[in-house]
């Protein structure tokens, strides 16, 4: 697949304006090419998203962890300009060892400020390296350290276990700041989808010193639930042309609160990371956060997909900081779906993202 071109980028975030949801104003980027994209997909989006549908159809399967695993799969692309220094090091959480990839601009000396990230992959799939060209960006444009978590996966490790270790890598980071050669006062944490919902979960949690100063949220999914109709959720809040409803509705089922989805693959990912605990721990905090005390949040940036059926659930989320008095902006990217980071370098919405994001946290940490 082709690298986007910077200029996509570049008119993605210059371009777009003010949409509303639950109240309150989105910022909406419109796919970013000459055109009619009127309720269809970005051209690349569809071209990846449309030969994947059509295999997913001709060899149907149902739920399975280990089918999950294997086509959990991204193709991020090597978008920096600088050499960029990598190494990894290890912390034992609650006798798991988890591995921790770091990124900085080779050219870097001193502290840094730091960025901890947390993929996603629905709590049992995926890997960090699979995200690893999004985090060396990060440190590119953000002059920042970035680590990358290898948490710990359900079902061998069920819920908290993965919230633990990323709550014990921040503790770990806090208490070896001069080691690690980072700036202990300047932590923010980001992560797509799942990895969202952990971080988020590892906030709530935090039970160390560290004082995380910022949460970028890609595609989050703030309510694994999703049947308390807290929000409403309805296909007409979705603009459709009819030529690609097919595929774009086949893009909704997460979070799919209307009763009317494939809902039982929500139910299928909680229970497996619960351990089987659906009914016990569906409305936790540190599991379905839209139930949490909001008010410990730091600023946050929400990143969002115009097809993807958690869209509606970040959005509400979004209001529910605003009523808390935190701090947040939230943009949604038209024209692609849900784990578009997972085509960082392909996707221009990806790129514009991290860059989006890193704007916003330069505010926040003041540099």
């Amino acid at each position: 697949m082709e690298k986007c071109k910077f200029e996509l980028v570049e008119s993605i975030m210059t371009s777009g304006g003010l949409v509303e949801a639950y109240g309150r104003d989105v910022v909406a980027h419109p796919v970013p090419d000459a055109g009619d994209f009127e309720g269809k997909m970005d051209p690349r989006e569809f071209f990846i998203r449309s030969a994947i549908y059509a295999f997913q159809k001709s060899i149907p399967m149902k739920f399975s962890i280990e089918g999950l695993r294997q086509t959990t799969k991204t193709y991020c692309q090597d978008m920096c300009t600088k050499a960029i220094d990598e190494d990894s090091f290890e912390v034992e959480v609650n006798g798991r060892n988890i591995k921790v990839f770091s990124y900085k601009l080779a050219e870097l000396t001193g502290k840094l400020p730091v960025m901890i990230y947390i993929h996603g992959g629905s709590f049992m799939a995926s890997k960090a390296e699979f995200y690893k060209e999004p985090c060396r960006y990060t440190a590119e444009n953000l002059g920042c350290m970035v680590f990358n978590i290898e948490y710990s996966l359900a079902p061998e490790n069920v819920y908290p276990a993965a919230i633990e270790d990323i709550c014990g890598v921040i503790a770990y980071v806090y208490e070896n700041a001069d080691a690690l050669k980072i700036d202990k006062e300047k932590i923010g944490l980001f992560g797509d989808s799942a990895g969202a919902n952990l971080a988020l979960a590892a906030i709530l949690d935090n039970k160390s010193e560290a004082k995380i100063s910022y949460a970028g949220l890609f595609y989050p999914c703030v309510d694994l639930y999703s049947q308390d109709a807290l929000y409403d959720w309805s296909l007409d809040m979705y603009n459709i042309a009819d030529e690609q409803r097919e595929l774009i509705e086949s893009r909704l089922q997460l979070g799919r609160a209307d009763g009317k989805g494939n809902n039982e693959l929500m139910a299928n990912i909680l229970m497996a990371y619960s351990g089987g605990r659906y009914e016990e721990v569906k409305r936790n905090p540190d599991i379905s956060p839209i139930y949490a005390d909001l008010s410990v949040m730091p600023y946050t940036g929400v990143f969002t997909a115009e097809y993807d059926g958690l869209r509606i659930q970040a959005e509400y989320y979004s209001t529910l900081l605003d009523k808390a008095g935190v701090p947040n902006e939230h943009i949604r990217y038209m024209g692609v779906s849900h784990a578009f980071l997972d085509y960082f370098g392909i996707l221009p919405q990806a790129q514009a993202s991290i860059l989006e994001m890193c704007d916003q946290v330069r505010k926040v940490w003041g540099i």
